[in-house]
């Protein structure tokens, strides 16, 4: 499970690499260095959070794993979004808080799970 996330983020640190030595920061560019920075951020946090995960092939373990890929990715989302406001120019510290608290919020209910009815 952890071949295609070391991928993404060998590939996508290529790309931060290839851009920053190649390109002038300006349009496509931009956005091909933020897109690739938020699959870096989201592929590393993916590859630390399912280092602390449950082994092994139990619902548990796989509850475990999957609730890790859904963090890592939620991460390079926020960084993304971060990212590419700072890039446009509309990034505030208001702003940034919606992001992250939106996505704090969103992980708190995915993470409650539902209550049991009678």
């Amino acid at each position: 499970m952890t071949y295609p996330v070391v991928l993404a983020l060998i590939l996508s640190l290529g790309t931060i690499g290839a851009l920053v030595l190649t390109q002038e920061p300006q349009g496509m560019a931009v956005l091909a260095f933020v897109v690739a920075l938020a699959v870096a951020a989201g592929a590393l946090a993916t590859l630390l959070l399912l280092r602390w995960s449950a082994a092994g092939r139990s619902v548990r373990a796989r509850t475990s794993r999957a609730r890790a890929v859904r963090r890592g990715i939620g991460v390079g989302a926020v960084f993304g979004l971060i990212a590419g406001l700072q890039a446009i120019g509309g990034l505030t510290p208001l702003t940034a808080l919606f992001v992250v608290l939106s996505f704090a919020a969103a992980e708190y209910v995915l993470t409650a799970g539902a209550t049991p009815s009678r």
